[in-house]
């Protein structure tokens, strides 16, 4: 019996379906994978973030605090608007104001929040790490350096840093987005350059660090299309897409000259104020590098310039795009403060710390694919992959135990080499070394104690607000108040910021004594006087009690 043949176009509709079918199965698959990584992720940096749910409110987030409380809401929704104006920060007042009007002072819904912005920062990283490598394990690599670092502590554990969480989400946000569309070999419609320019908005409301995007994404641009042997040509093919990048240079250009100018400007302050010179910025670059590498003591310059000049010279070599554009990262970056003493650290260095762990992540897998090409025997597999490790461990954590740590991993994976197949030696190679990463960040967590060190202080600024609760005072209306204090605050005027909040009463007068000069005529319409110390809150006069 013969078999009824299948029409030619019946069979090309069902290889369409079917491979539409495989083609769903296979993107599911690799979300899940990718999902996976993420929750790993996320996991990896609560274990550490955690316990800064305890930690109280920062030195400065009363003063913080006030500066959005005083102008009010509507006023600090404007100055997202005019984001060149000299106005602080003003992203900062839609993290503040929000969790102040249901929470008032206490203090652990800000940390919910503020652990919570840096969680939502990793699957963006994660994403645009994919983006540029197109490698999983590159990209979880790199993303689990940056997720939490010892050094940086302070990103999660001091609620003053909330401008460094809150810039790092909109700025990796802002740049994953453009690549995302422009990695599928488009242009940014209308549409899209307004979400990209808005989330770079936001970036720079949140801090200044913002201002190198634009020229991240016009560099990528650049990168993206290498011919340049007609210049003509290449300006033709690539203006449009030149264009966000563009625009969004011209709005920092706006920025800076909003911050740089006019009455009461951020540069005015004296620790804002830039100090140009080569030597300035070559030693603020080597301090970062060694704090990224958990060592606080000096780099020579000359090692930082031979470090840059390795990095730019492994990219071209690579001819890999994503390390020529890490290469311009870890240079232009921090730029923002390079030129400002004192010399910045900790969660100021969030941004950076990307570029250097995609260069990490990046020589790690090839290190790899080093190791298994010279793998000939078992014994010296062992010992290339052991000296590779000691180098890389020395090198990045600059102690024995770094060297030790890497020398292990390094002759793990060398012997795995000898023994597994090239896929699935990789992918130990790399789970052996992001082990490593874990183990490493554990013990420079406990050895560095920054945690701890800042919830102890944290909770001092706690204690202060209950001193002053205990008063049970709510003046009346329009009270003219004036605060006497000894307690030893960073600030002066923390007093009268933690009294502005406790009561929330924009009609009230509260000078501080010794920071407020009072005419003899403003000192006999004083309603209320209260002794503020480290150990108590004491109410001197009152309207009740004008003799107290």
């Amino acid at each position: 019996m013969l078999r009824k043949s299948r029409n030619p176009s019946e069979s090309s509709v069902f290889s369409k379906i079917y491979n539409f079918f495989v083609s769903i199965s296979r993107h599911s698959r690799e979300s899940l994978i990718d999902l996976a990584c993420v929750t790993a992720l996320i996991g990896y940096f609560l274990h550490f973030a955690l316990p800064s749910l305890r930690g109280g409110f920062g030195a400065d987030e009363p003063m913080n605090l006030y500066f959005y409380w005083h102008p009010g809401i509507l006023r600090c929704l404007w100055a997202n608007v005019c984001f060149w104006s000299n106005f602080y920060r003003p992203a900062g007042a839609l993290y503040y104001l929000p969790l102040y009007d249901f929470f008032g002072l206490n203090p652990e819904p800000y940390r919910i929040v503020q652990v919570g912005i840096v969680a939502a920062s990793i699957p963006i990283i994660y994403w645009l790490s994919r983006l540029l490598t197109t490698s999983r394990s590159v990209a979880f690599l790199g993303t689990i350096i940056v997720s939490y670092h010892a050094d940086l502590a302070n990103l999660v554990f001091r609620g003053s840093m909330i401008y460094d969480a809150l810039c790092g989400l909109f700025y990796f946000t802002a740049l994953a987005y453009y690549i995302h569309v422009r990695e599928q070999r488009a242009n940014l419609r209308s549409l899209q350059i307004t979400v990209f320019l808005l989330l770079y908005i936001f970036a720079l409301n949140a801090k200044e660090m913002a201002v190198t995007l634009p020229v991240i994404a016009l560099i990528y641009e650049v990168l993206k299309w290498p011919s340049l042997g007609d210049w003509k040509l290449f300006v033709r093919q690539n203006s449009r897409s030149a264009i966000p990048p563009l625009v969004a240079g011209v709005l920092a250009a706006i920025y800076i000259y909003g911050k740089t100018h006019g009455s009461g400007p951020l540069v005015e302050a004296e620790v804002y104020r830039p100090q140009y010179s080569w030597h300035t910025f070559l030693e603020s670059n080597a301090q970062f590098v060694n704090e990224l590498r958990f060592h606080h003591g000096p780099i020579p310059v000359v090692a930082l310039l031979l470090l840059w000049a390795g990095v730019f010279f492994y990219a071209f070599m690579r001819r890999d795009r994503t390390l020529l554009l890490m290469a311009f990262w870890v240079v232009l970056v921090p730029l923002p403060i390079a030129f400002l003493r004192p010399i910045r650290s900790g969660a100021c260095l969030y941004l950076l710390l990307f570029g250097w762990a995609i260069i990490f992540a990046k020589v790690v897998s090839d290190l790899i694919l080093l190791v298994l090409k010279y793998s000939t025997s078992l014994g010296q597999s062992v010992g290339f992959g052991a000296t590779i490790g000691t180098v890389i461990g020395a090198a990045v954590g600059h102690r024995p135990r770094g060297a030790a740590i890497g020398a292990a991993i390094g002759a793990a994976i060398a012997a795995c080499a000898a023994k597994l197949a090239p896929r699935k030696f990789r992918a130990c190679a790399m789970t052996l070394v992001i082990l490593g990463i874990a183990i490493a960040t554990q013990w420079e967590n406990q050895r560095l104690g920054r945690a701890a060190g800042i919830l102890e202080f944290g909770q001092r600024t706690v204690q202060a607000i209950e001193r002053f609760r205990s008063l049970n005072l709510q003046p009346a209306s329009g009270s003219n108040i004036l605060l006497k204090s000894s307690f030893p605050f960073k600030n002066e005027w923390t007093p009268l910021f933690i009294a502005s909040l406790v009561w929330n009463d924009h009609s009230l007068q509260i000078w501080l004594e010794g920071k407020n000069k009072l005419s003899q005529q403003q000192l006999t319409k004083v309603n209320y006087v209260i002794l503020f110390t480290e150990s108590e809150a004491k109410l001197l006069r009152s309207p009740e009690s004008p003799q107290l």
